[in-house]
């Protein structure tokens, strides 16, 4: 597969590796990044670096005079709209990526548990769960069920009911079901640990509520469920395409989001095969892996979409704008070129379909689904 003939993938790539940075708000000077950046364990971390500071410098004390200095439910509601306008998006993809490659070196570790254990429950995250939920069980499960408590394989992706029963069950069921996975996994210390943080964050909660409950409602509980909103519709809308007969093919069980607007503010994250296929690999390698591979994303009928987020293509996928977002696929290869924008829906139609179907053979139920 020549390059020529796969020019505008190519191109797309090149605009997110090329595109400024804008994980952060505020740039650190000079003088100050420089002996912060010595602590990081890869200097292309320093985005992560800038956004740590502005979080520090500007919403931890701005959380702290909520809960010293006013009871107001007016002033609450507008550091949860400031804080979650400007910083929601970029933090939780701080947190996705700092958890799969910590951020600073080993001798000053201890650094890195402000991201996940202190800032996390200002965004609705409670201390100490995302690494076993989305780093042990999400990536090592790949989607799959019933190991993977998030996977969406068994469901009806366009179906609302079916989504509001998984958002639910996240919130509500996590708190057990998480440390009970991880001792099926013969994983009793990170039960144990989960529990603990379980634990210590519930009394952390109600002794904050009896210290001012406004504040913490708008600080802890109101985020929690927004939060919880968040991802699990980032998650579903991630893995809302999957094919029936192949959920298991990483190629086929989530999808590509390039040259988006996304992808500055979040690592890359719209990379998001090319990320379950190597979790480990630095969001900076993602643009450039992505096309090393596009022949493989042709051979397995991968989808890639250019110019919009994973929230959008969920919002397209719930409101039936399925030929619509047809119109934003980016073939990969020859293979995927040949086909007609008919086709592209039928096979987005078909790959909302739960993953256990018996009945009619694979053609069938595809032809089924373009009528």
């Amino acid at each position: 597969m020549t390059m020529d003939a796969n020019k505008e993938p190519i191109e797309l790539a090149r605009r997110d590796t090329e595109s400024p940075r804008a994980e952060y708000l505020l740039r650190l000077p000079s003088r100050v990044a420089k002996p912060l950046c010595a602590l990081l364990q890869d200097p292309r971390d320093e985005p992560i670096l800038h956004l740590l500071c502005n979080q520090l410098l500007l919403v931890v004390p701005a959380a702290t005079l909520l809960f010293t200095c006013t009871q107001s439910h007016w002033l609450g509601a507008l550091y949860l709209a400031l804080n979650y306008a400007l910083f929601l998006q970029r933090y939780m993809l701080t947190l996705h990526f700092t958890e799969h490659r910590g951020l600073f070196k080993r001798e000053y570790g201890l650094l890195n548990a402000i991201i996940p254990y202190f800032l996390c429950n200002l965004y609705g995250v409670p201390c100490g769960f995302y690494n076993l939920h989305h780093v042990v069980m999400h990536h090592v499960e790949d989607n799959a069920s019933p190991g993977d408590l998030s996977s969406t394989e068994t469901m009806q992706r366009d179906s609302l009911r079916h989504f509001a029963r998984y958002w639910v069950r996240f919130w509500l069921g996590t708190w057990v079901e998480l440390p009970l996975y991880a001792l099926r996994k013969g994983r009793p210390r990170q039960a144990a640990a989960c529990v603990a943080c379980a634990t210590t964050y519930w009394a952390v909660l109600a002794a904050l509520w009896r210290l001012n409950s406004v504040a913490t409602l708008w600080a802890l509980v109101v985020p929690f469920f927004v939060s919880t909103f968040a991802l699990m519709f980032g998650n579903w809308s991630q893995h809302v395409f999957v094919d029936p007969d192949e959920p298991r093919n990483t190629y086929r069980s989530t999808y590509n989001c390039v040259a988006c607007s996304d992808n500055q503010r979040t690592y890359n994250d719209g990379y998001h095969i090319i990320h379950h296929l190597n979790s480990r690999l630095h969001w900076s390698e993602l643009p450039r892996r992505f096309v090393d591979t596009l022949a493989a994303h042709d051979d397995n009928d991968a989808l890639v979409f250019r110019g919009i987020g994973f929230f959008d293509v969920g919002l397209m996928v719930f409101t039936g704008q399925l030929d619509r977002l047809a119109s934003y696929i980016v073939p990969c290869g020859p293979k995927q070129r040949a086909r007609s924008r008919e086709e592209w829906v039928a096979l987005l139609r078909y790959r909302l379909q739960p993953a256990r179907i018996k009945g009619a053979a694979p053609a069938a139920r595809l032809q089924a689904a373009a009528s």
